[in-house]
């Protein structure tokens, strides 16, 4: 009997092997700055709290408003004079300082804190969140917690010591000083890990919609080998503009006319995206100058009435007279409605044209399709750019270059003792081998070299070309614009382009449809008859052409196709028809192909894979995105290798939700029953169980590594068992697992030391691998840019491992995944991360159209449930999902 699947996890993540020597040596400038001197003494920590009378925590900015109020007071008390000056808090429940603070016998202190009314900036620094009122109080109590040892972080950095509690504490220490020093700033508004500044780098753009992009700088502390490291990036976030109301609500709108009242819809709008955004009055008599919006009304401020009480004198009357009597103010636009504030009991109203919208407000609706194209234009730098204005970032947030020396600091920094180097990182680097890519025997050309991460498909024919027997064409626009004669056209270069490469079409005139968006489900029922009728076998395409990218017609074709007819699909748009490019027919080829069941090429430079039979695992879990609502459940998708040539994956999915009390869950609730479905496809097609088991695994956060390697890796081995005694054996089937975590959300950035290393976009090249420096200390893990750059700064995939049970070197376990980077079936080109990753993606995206009548692309749903609470919202979308139907379940439909 082998070990059981807990015995086989126990102990710590994988070790660091010796760092791969394969490939070109060369040197690559990464955006990090390292530590060259650290603090000689410990450095001291406290638990904060900071609440209203109410018991009530407070928001981070007004948070360190008030820590900073402490910290100013505690320096004019002799007792804690020289010491408190240069404490540093995260902002919410932690502080730290350089020399330890004498709380008295019960090492803490409390206090009341009055904080004045400011400007209505609201944090004493510019940004306006979270403002307090006029002379509000708060209780302040501050709790020594613990003295860290920093010998032990650099008995850490060192690989000396494992990761452990009190190494990472230290590290946080240092996050949190970093970070400290930024929000002393003037203006500078901190989102997430960013800290955004508008004098910082020039305002980037109008996104449209209310929408502007400010550009920004995302600052970490991080353990490297040997030091801590500055890891600093540009970032680009979406910000609600500013100004008077009234300007804010044309430019939502897009509206410059207002002399005509506004229609429901645009009321919708603007109430939806001005919610909860917070407002100051530029009145000069008013007590309460900022206010927080509830909603828009929907009556005009001439129109709705309040009771007002004057010199004893009860009336009713209207807000623009009120305004008018009170303020002398007659309004431009009194056919407006106005801002509903305050208590929604008796709640305040607020005329557009008296109000201003303070900078600084993050956009908290999901970005239109118009809007993300903008936002990604504006967030593109070169490379060079990007590292020059990272670098000025770092001189403005974290301190400049003291003169005559090499190292940056600033007054915290230096209280701790640290001091930052000059200049970025310069590190070792290589650059590994393309590998080889084949194709049909029958081709002119059989195998090809890439260069430069890409080839291409002329002389060569698909390694394993499918027949296209029946399948059908469903047009949903006007005749009048996509006529007979252009279509027959394009399906005549399409059919060839599919002979040319090496499929087969015995249908070169499928039955072509007109229909329109109104009853999709029908349209494409009707279109699936009419292959099946025309060549009396079972459909298996429709090609679908649409006019534009429509996201609900698009999820509505999936959701059909997908879950009720199980048929594949492929839609594209009617501007395509009339050109009928061979290159874009190539293309229609490779995804059309794979959906089949075919696949295009193959490497035969893969003998881990191929030499023993071996299961390659995708994995993926998403989560609603910003603006979705909380109701929406994550999709967990895993995809599994079919062949040795790794070309083929079923797919298997769960919708899942959080336990109770988080907010969201990275683990995959159910790999035990996903990873059985993909081990019976796997023996269905290959005819043999896998004796190793290789996972790539995305959607996982390193604060979760050892939940989701104790969690997900027993489930594999769980599953191997149970499903080896379900077929009669002993229950000790225990195929060799390395389970590899995937992340490119990260903001490590690396870039080429002179022109001569770096591809024609100015990136470094594709197979450029990192394994020392700036990873991890202990760990094993690698970046690794595996595609070529085409706009903007390219981002290196970063691999860690945190199981192997394959006994894989540096140079196998990185050759391997950057050789799977060109097997994504839809391109002749490499890409970014391993395919599977690609590919549970994409299965998880797709789920998302696979619930009737739930539109994704906005925060309601289609059949009305924007209604009830979040359980019910939740139940609904539970019941209105359907799955893939089973004639899919071995062919990447999702392509």
């Amino acid at each position: 009997m082998s070990a059981t699947p807990a015995a086989v996890i126990s102990g710590t993540l994988p070790s660091r092997p010796a760092p791969g020597v394969s490939g070109k040596k060369i040197t690559v400038v990464a955006n990090y700055w390292p530590a060259i001197e650290m603090p000689s003494i410990n450095v001291h920590q406290y638990d904060v709290d900071i609440t209203d009378d109410k018991g009530k925590a407070m928001p981070v900015p007004l948070n360190r408003r008030i820590f900073k109020l402490v910290v100013e007071a505690a320096e004019n008390d002799s007792k804690f004079a020289g010491k408190a000056k240069f404490a540093v808090f995260d902002g919410r429940k932690i502080a730290f300082t350089p020399i330890k603070i004498n709380l008295g016998s019960a090492e803490a202190f409390r206090t009341t804190v009055e904080v004045p009314e400011d400007n209505g900036n609201g944090n004493g620094n510019g940004s306006g969140n979270g403002a307090a009122r006029p002379g509000r109080k708060f209780n302040f109590m501050i709790k020594y917690a613990a003295e860290i040892d920093i010998t032990r972080l650099m008995k850490f950095v060192n690989g000396q010591l494992a990761a452990g509690d009190s190494a990472q504490e230290a590290v946080n220490a240092f996050d949190v000083l970093l970070r400290h020093h930024a929000a002393t700033i003037e203006g500078c508004e901190p989102v997430g890990r960013g800290w955004y500044l508008k004098i910082l780098y020039p305002v980037s753009g109008d996104l449209s919609g209310g929408a502007e992009a400010w550009n920004g700088l995302k600052l970490s502390m991080r353990a490297g080998q040997g030091s801590i490291l500055l890891n600093a990036d540009l970032a680009t976030t979406a910000f609600l503009i500013s100004g008077p109301a009234i300007d804010v609500v044309k430019r939502i709108l897009n509206k410059n006319d207002m002399t005509r009242p506004l229609n429901d819809r645009e009321i919708a709008v603007i109430s939806k995206l001005l919610a909860k955004v917070r407002i100051t009055l530029n009145l000069r008599r008013s007590g309460r100058h900022r206010y927080t919006v509830n909603k828009v009304g929907n009556v005009a401020v001439d129109k709705v009435t309040f009771d007002h009480e004057h010199d004893g004198v009860k009336r009713t009357i209207t807000v623009a007279r009120y305004f008018e009597e009170t303020y002398n103010i007659k309004l431009v636009y009194p056919h407006l409605p106005c801002f509903i504030v305050g208590n929604m009991q008796r709640p305040t109203m607020l005329p557009f044209e008296v109000c201003n919208v303070p900078a600084g407000q993050v956009f908290k609706r999901k970005l239109d399709e118009g809007q993300t194209g903008n936002m990604i234009r504006i967030a593109q730098q070169r490379p060079a750019d990007r590292l020059n204005r990272a670098q000025g970032g770092v001189n403005k947030l974290v301190g400049p270059v003291r003169e005559g020396t090499n190292y940056r600091s600033n007054k915290f920094l230096e209280a701790f003792g640290v001091k930052l180097a000059k200049d970025p990182l310069t590190i070792s680097a290589r650059i590994l081998d393309a590998p080889v890519i084949s194709y049909s025997p029958k081709s002119r050309s059989k195998d090809t070299k890439p260069v430069g991460g890409a080839w291409n498909l002329k002389d060569k024919r698909l390694a394993r070309g499918m027949t296209l027997h029946s399948w059908s064409v469903l047009v949903l626009d006007r005749e009048q614009r996509v006529n007979r004669g252009s279509i027959d056209n394009f399906v005549k270069v399409l059919v060839n382009m599919c002979k040319t490469t090496g499929m087969e079409v015995t249908t070169a005139t499928p039955p072509l449809r007109y229909g329109q968006d109104q009853n999709i489900e029908t349209m494409l029922k009707a279109s699936w008859r009419d292959a099946g009728d025309g060549c009396k076998t079972k459909p298996q395409m429709i090609l679908v052409i649409v006019p534009d990218t429509n996201p609900r017609r698009y999820a509505e074709i999936k959701r059909c196709s997908d879950t009720v007819l199980g048929v594949i699909t492929q839609v594209m748009q009617s501007k395509h028809v009339g050109k009928a490019s061979p290159q874009y027919c190539a293309n229609l080829v490779l995804k059309i192909n794979v959906k089949l069941g075919g696949f295009n090429s193959f490497s035969p430079q893969l003998p881990f894979i191929s030499e023993l039979p071996t299961l390659v695992i995708g994995m993926d879990v998403t989560h609603p995105g910003p603006g979705e609502g909380n109701s929406r459940p994550s999709i967990a998708a895993m995809v599994g290798s079919l062949d040795a040539q790794c070309a083929r994956f079923a797919a298997t999915l769960r919708i899942q939700r959080s336990p109770q009390g988080r907010q969201r869950c990275d683990i995959i609730q159910d790999v035990f029953g996903m990873t059985t479905e993909l081990l019976r496809a796997f023996y269905r097609e290959a005819k043999a169980k896998p004796k190793r088991i290789l996972v790539y695994r995305d959607g996982a956060s390193e604060g979760q590594f050892n939940e989701i390697r104790h969690t997900e890796v027993a489930a594999i081995h769980r599953a191997c068992h149970e499903i080896d005694k379900a077929g009669g054996g002993k229950g000790d089937y225990q195929p060799k697992v390395t389970y590899i975590v995937v992340t490119k959300r990260h903001n490590t950035r690396f870039f080429a030391k002179s022109s001569a290393e770096a591809d024609k976009s100015g990136n470094v090249q594709p197979g450029t691998v990192v394994d020392t420096k700036i990873t991890h200390p202990k760990e094993w893990d690698f970046f690794l840019n595996s595609h070529a750059g085409l706009l903007g700064t390219s981002r290196s995939a970063h691999y860690h491992v945190l199981h192997d049970e394959n006994e894989f070197n540096s140079d196998k376990l990185q050759n391997m995944t950057y050789r799977l980077c060109y097997l994504y079936a839809r391109c002749t080109r490499s890409v970014s991360v391993c395919p599977p990753i690609y590919y549970a993606d994409l299965v998880a995206a797709r789920a998302r159209f696979h619930f009737q009548g739930m539109a994704w692309d906005t925060e309601t749903s289609t059949s009305g449930s924007s209604d009830g609470t979040e359980s019910q919202k939740a139940l609904l979308w539970d019941e209105k999902y359907a799955k893939v139907k089973a004639d899919l379940a071995l062919v990447m439909y999702y392509m």
